[in-house]
């Protein structure tokens, strides 16, 4: 990612806790996907967790909007100031 663009567009708050390389992007899906599946008690089918530069993308399958609101709450809590797209199908 261009660093001029970064400082630009990117607010320092959330330079803070966005992950620096694609090993801390994967652990941070990991955690996120661990409090989805937990808050949700599995309910979220094929989840995954995707993280991209400073947007964090939810994507599944679950049976009810309560269970997708859960899920997005959990992932909110961990990232309150990332852009959190929840994509999660309701079946």
């Amino acid at each position: 990612m261009d660093e001029l663009w970064v400082a630009q567009h990117v607010s320092p708050e959330l330079l803070a806790i966005l992950p620096e390389t694609l090993a801390d992007a994967e652990a941070l899906a990991a955690s996120i996907e661990r409090a989805v599946q937990a808050e949700t008690s599995g309910g979220v089918a094929n989840l995954a967790v995707i993280v991209r530069n400073d947007r964090i993308w939810l994507h599944g399958s679950c049976s009810s909007f309560y269970c997708k609101q859960l899920a997005q709450h959990a992932a909110m809590t961990m990232l309150s100031a990332v852009r959190l797209t929840n994509c999660i199908e309701v079946d």
